[in-house]
């Protein structure tokens, strides 16, 4: 492959790189769609020297100039962390309202354009939106942690083949398989004590409340409500609420129970910290056995990876970064690094690849001592800036 030598002009600061940008012993540094975010970072690439493959250089040399403001119709791509904080805060309304919608037998609609939200954001962009599960924890926990999982389910179920009706019934269970214990949820998200005897009840109840208010609601859809139904159901019959085993428990509900625990296991808590993406996907895995179709095991690991984007890691030059993407191969993932090896913010977001032997990861960080705020933007570009604006 041949480089050159990018020069100041083929730089614009704020608009998204049209080529990979790489070092001049060929490291990556910022993939295409990352943004150059001011003045000091463009000097500062210029002044290293950084280069990117000559034909792509030349095709964007010859192309007409873009105006420096974006006009309608312009190829901007939208942005994933926008749709996706949308689809938040409207299941937070939704949640508020939901007794006029189960009336009105308007929530199968509600729920379904929030589903086509969440499934048109992580089309977009799975990375920014597996991200945003790890490192958006914002907002109130019920609501944001059904988005979470809707996201994971979705892209599993892309990963499985099913067709589109069947993803978007299942994108929909889980937005609604918690709607009944909201307000529990929100003790328990604080809550220290162990579960109180009304509490444990409240709790091995809600799979079969929430699907009784679906069907008030008007919702007939299987799929839909045996996945909510099923996902607290183990194969080995300790689950709940009626404690099924085996090929009783529908493959819906299998999907749903696993995307519903790697998201919780993620996710901050009072009694806890949050468990590192790839520590909890492993202890799942390996805590139920032979508990987890291995199909299912297989498409959840092949879609958020040994190292899922958005989880900390420490490098073996000393960098500390966020997981930006897939690698070459499943346990060399691209890193975003942050960190300089003495704890000073880098002045620029450097791509390493982990599958060379001075990036390998060495291991992965808490969250808790990561002070600096992750700015997806700086990671993955337009999909994941702040706002449409």
């Amino acid at each position: 492959m041949d480089f050159s030598r990018i020069r100041p002009t083929d730089v614009q600061v704020g608009q998204s790189l049209p080529w990979d940008v790489y070092d001049e012993r060929g490291l990556l540094l910022l993939s295409r769609g990352q943004q150059v975010m001011g003045e000091a970072q463009l000097q500062r690439l210029l002044e290293i020297g950084v280069f990117a493959e000559t034909a792509a250089l030349e095709r964007t040399r010859s192309a007409p100039k873009k105006p420096d403001r974006l006009t309608i119709g312009s190829a901007r791509p939208p942005s994933v962390l926008c749709m996706l904080d949308l689809v938040r805060r409207k299941l937070d309304q939704l949640a508020l309202n939901l007794a006029p919608l189960v009336e009105q037998k308007a929530l199968t609609a509600a729920v379904g354009e929030l589903a086509a939200a969440v499934e048109n954001g992580s089309r977009c962009d799975p990375d920014v939106s597996i991200a945003m599960v790890l490192l958006r924890q914002e907002g109130r926990y019920a609501t944001r942690h059904m988005v979470n999982v809707a996201i994971v389910v979705r892209l599993v179920a892309i990963s499985m083949g099913l067709p589109p009706e069947q993803v978007r019934s299942m994108v929909c269970a889980a937005l609604t398989m918690n709607l009944t214990m909201i307000t529990l949820q929100e003790v328990l998200q604080q809550q220290t004590d162990p579960l109180s005897p009304t509490q444990r009840e409240a709790l091995e109840r809600h799979p079969a409340d929430a699907v009784a208010l679906l069907r008030r609601a008007g919702v007939d859809d299987p799929l839909w409500l045996d996945a909510v139904l099923h996902h607290h159901e183990h194969l080995d019959g300790s689950g709940y609420p009626a404690k099924l085993t085996g090929p009783a428990i529908t493959s819906g509900g299998q999907l749903l129970a696993l995307a519903d625990l790697f998201c919780a296991r993620v996710t901050q808590r009072a009694y806890r910290a949050a468990v590192a993406s790839n520590v909890a996907l492993r202890g799942i895995l390996l805590e139920r056995g032979k508990g987890i179709d291995p199909v299912l095991a297989g498409h959840f690991i092949k879609t958020l990876g040994v190292y899922p984007p958005g989880l900390m890691v420490r490098l073996a030059n000393g960098e500390i970064g966020v997981v930006a993407k897939h690698g070459s191969k499943a346990n060399c993932p691209i890193v975003a690094s942050l960190i300089g090896p003495r704890g000073a913010p880098l002045s620029l977001v450097l791509r390493r690849d982990t599958s060379v032997d001075l990036y390998t990861i060495r291991e992965t960080v808490d969250p808790r001592e990561f002070s600096t705020y992750v700015r997806l933007d700086a990671v993955w570009g337009d999909t994941a800036r702040l706002a449409e604006a």
